[in-house]
């Protein structure tokens, strides 16, 4: 196995160290975003009014929910990046299975559930990116599982196989 140098290992250290920081970050993002898309419902919630009746046929409650689920589903999306940012920092390498797992379901998010904070053109762009993935996605299907299969074998290329010796006893006489 070709070992590398001195000063290439330091600078994979500073890069995975980096990665992880990044990664770290988009954990404090996640748990920030999820804390204030609950704290928002909530407090969207009690501005409707005092008693649960009036909150439950409330029209401003419908736009809470939504606002929920996507938070829920941005922070799906966020988790599927950070497994891609961990995988990086300990591999060097990236699967282009989350990757175009990714790039299908972000947009889609945008589009089902925040569609009207953006431009219809912006709406089209994430569509056709969405669905250009996803075609991309099911076309090579086979190849992308064999990628994956490699990846994920290379990932685990560091733990052989035990060999386990069978211990035969001599019969006494």
């Amino acid at each position: 196995m070709k070992r590398e140098s001195l000063i290439a290992e330091i600078m994979n250290y500073i890069v995975s160290g980096y990665v992880y920081f990044v990664a770290l970050t988009l954990v404090f993002y996640m748990v920030s975003s999820l804390i204030t898309g609950v704290l928002s419902v909530v407090t969207g919630l009690l501005d409707i009014s005092a008693s649960m009746s009036d909150i439950l046929v409330a029209p401003e409650r419908n736009l809470l929910e939504i606002d929920l689920l996507h938070t829920i589903a941005f922070t799906i999306v966020l988790v599927k990046a950070y497994k891609i940012l961990i995988s990086y920092a300990q591999n060097r390498h990236v699967s282009i299975k989350y990757l175009i797992e990714i790039a299908i379901i972000a947009p889609t998010i945008e589009i089902v559930f925040n569609s009207t904070k953006y431009p219809i053109e912006a709406n089209i762009l994430f569509a056709v990116f969405a669905f250009a993935n996803l075609i991309a996605y099911l076309y090579f299907y086979p190849t992308i599982k064999h990628v994956s299969n490699d990846f994920d074998h290379d990932t685990c290329k560091s733990i052989e196989p035990v060999k386990v010796t069978r211990v035969t006893r001599k019969k006494s006489a």
